[in-house]
């Protein structure tokens, strides 16, 4: 029972073996408790500082076993844990000394038991015997000892000792957030670790000089086992955070380390620890103590944003996490799901902007994915965006949310600009504002304005379909067609079962005019995707497109009749008459769109599949009509 091992941990009597003092020797290395660290060859490993206890505790008792009761006794006396948390500093220690679980040579497992030290404890002025320098070399190590000091003396002028012995570190101007290990002991709680990681990642994005990965990009590394200097490539950023969350009882722990990417050298650790209604208050704290690591000056705006953090109520604080769980799956189930957790969190703190702001882009994306009428979504979504900015202006995704209301709801093309415009300039690396606003610019028809505003976005989040797929169709509209391809294979090397990513070749071969081609990757959209009208549409145009009539009308008929069991856009079906050449069904099957205020429309202008409309009067008073620029 938790109550009983915290008693137990309390109240537990340390044998009689000798403390150990200061710095000590187990085989080849040096550990230094107080800095947390190992050395040996020339090389310095950090370890997190509970690791360390464990490590001292099973020192003093050396090549005895240890229990684990007696260990979760000693280090966490006043703390409830499971033995995961133990396991983890044991796993640490092994990966810190290159230990071989199975070929022991510092700490062995005793199965059903405990831990047990096999490595020799010596002090740290004693060395193994055939490392000791021969007598007659004494001399000369005086010899160079002394000339040292004086070369010490000679530098210390223009402060050039200081210099060479503590060199500057190195610049940290990036860094990825892997994500942080769920220490509960119960799988269930994983949402709880992921959502944390989200935030602290969010509070780092605020800081204006530098450039931090998004979520997307980071998630993908959950449960890998890759170097960090290998992971840290990949995502081209100068250092790594990486920790645990553990939540117990009314309390909440972060333990976070920074390690230097190009080395894979351990800065910084610390562990954070606070009641679950600070826990807003507690990732700003460690936003802050990353950020003063790694010496990045913040804005007054920025330590005020970390600082300001009020208290939470713990059950809203968990309803939300739940909702950023389930909006992540971007499926039409996950995305409804997310909304009944987002109203609980507002329903239990009506003052909480996140929750308004994450619910708003909920209404957009079930209009935007089409998986329901746009009229039914874009309203709400306009309130909640516009509450949440009334609760907390400085809230870069509530502008955000709001800017793409106001393009794809309201049609309000410059008050849209504005909003994101206002997202960009509060959180530069903010996982919505250059993606959505690149979007708007491309639907606007201002081609390389959108594609290096997604690029800035794919800086922080290089591993994201989404954005991969944006940037791949604003290639393929701005006519360069070669530079989509690429986009959309990056896409197929991240998931090779990417139904967006055979979508997106099969219009980028239509489009140069590989009908062939572009049918093979449609089908293989299709098979992947089930019954998305868009793959279903998408392949009949191909057909269309080829010549096969026969068959683009046997895709229209099956889109008329899935719309018959689920939402089906207007506009999907008057692209497929589009691709047919029936120029009176298309019309019409936009006037519905037009009638139903169907956000697609926004891309009417710039739109492929409409090129062959678009000296028709008619199409262009359709475009004057929904307020489209000429």
């Amino acid at each position: 029972m938790p109550q009983r091992r915290a008693i137990i941990g309390a109240n537990f009597q340390v044998s009689r073996s000798p403390r150990l003092k200061g710095d000590f020797r187990i085989g080849k290395w040096l550990v230094q408790p107080q800095m947390n660290t190992l050395q040996a060859n020339g090389k310095t490993k950090h370890v997190e500082p509970k690791a360390m206890q464990v490590l001292v505790y099973l020192a003093e008792h050396a090549d005895e076993v240890v229990t684990k009761e007696r260990l979760m006794g000693a280090v966490w006396a006043d703390t409830f844990v499971t033995d995961d948390v133990l396991t983890r500093c044991i796993f640490e220690l092994r990966k810190a000394f290159e230990d071989d679980a199975k070929n022991p040579q510092v700490i062995e497992t005793i199965p059903r038991s405990g831990y047990r030290l096999v490595a020799a404890v010596h002090s740290a002025e004693a060395q193994p015997a055939e490392a000791r320098p021969p007598s007659h070399r004494w001399l000369i190590a005086l010899a160079a000892v002394a000339g040292v000091l004086l070369l010490g003396i000679a530098l210390n002028m223009g402060n050039l000792r200081q210099r060479m012995f503590h060199p500057a570190p190195v610049p940290i101007h990036s860094l990825a957030v892997l994500p942080l290990a769920n220490l509960s002991g119960d799988p269930d709680q994983d949402y709880f670790a992921d959502g944390m990681t989200e935030e602290l990642i969010t509070n780092l994005a605020k800081i204006g000089a530098l450039r931090v990965i998004s979520r997307t990009s980071v998630m993908g590394y959950k449960g890998a086992h890759k170097p960090l200097p290998e992971i840290a490539r990949e995502l081209n950023v100068d250092a790594i955070i990486e920790g645990t969350v553990q939540r117990s009882g009314g309390r909440v722990r972060i333990a976070a380390q920074l390690i230097e990417a190009r080395t894979d050298q351990h800065l910084w650790a610390e562990s954070y620890e606070r009641d679950l209604r600070e826990v807003l208050a507690l990732q700003g704290e460690v936003a802050s103590a990353i950020a003063g690591e790694i010496r990045v000056k913040l804005t007054p705006q920025e330590q005020a944003s970390m600082a300001g953090a009020r208290p939470l109520d713990p059950e809203a604080h968990e309803a939300y996490l739940q909702g950023l769980y389930f909006w992540n799956k971007l499926t039409e189930e996950g995305i409804k799901k997310s909304m009944e957790r987002y109203q609980r969190a507002i329903q239990m703190a009506p003052d909480y902007a996140p929750a308004y702001s994450a619910l708003a882009f909920s209404y957009t994306l079930l209009a935007s994915l089409e998986f329901s009428p746009s009229r039914e979504n874009y309203p709400q979504a306009k309130k909640l965006a516009q509450k949440a900015i009334e609760l907390d202006e400085s809230l870069a995704d509530a502008h955000a949310a709001l800017g793409f209301v106001l393009c794809y709801g309201d049609w309000d093309w410059p008050a849209a600009e504005a909003q994101f415009k206002r997202a960009n300039a509060l959180e530069p690396n903010g996982k919505w504002g250059h993606s959505v606003y690149a979007v708007y610019l491309g639907d606007m028809g201002r081609s390389e304005e959108a594609i290096s505003e997604m690029k800035k976005g794919l800086e922080t989040d290089p591993l994201s379909i989404i954005l991969l797929m944006n940037l791949g169709y604003l290639y393929g509209k701005a006519g360069q067609p070669e530079k989509a391809n690429e986009q959309y294979r990056k896409i197929l090397e991240i998931d090779p079962q990417s139904d967006v990513a055979h979508a997106g070749l099969g219009w980028v071969y239509d489009l140069q005019g590989n009908h062939t081609q572009a049918i093979a990757e449609w089908r293989e959209a299709r098979r992947l995707s089930e019954n998305d009208p868009g793959a279903i549409a998408g392949l009949g145009y191909a057909y269309a497109a080829a010549g096969k009539s026969r068959e683009a009308h046997e895709m229209l008929n099956e889109l008329i009749q899935l719309s018959k069991r689920r939402y089906v856009a207007p506009y999907v079906v008057a692209s497929m008459y589009a691709g047919l050449g029936e120029r009176e069904q298309t019309f019409f099957w936009l006037e519905k769109a037009l009638d139903e205020h169907n956000d697609s429309l926004v891309s009417l202008k710039v739109d492929t599949e409409f090129a062959g409309l678009r000296a028709e009067p008619r199409f262009q008073k359709l475009l004057r009509r929904i307020g489209l620029p000429q």
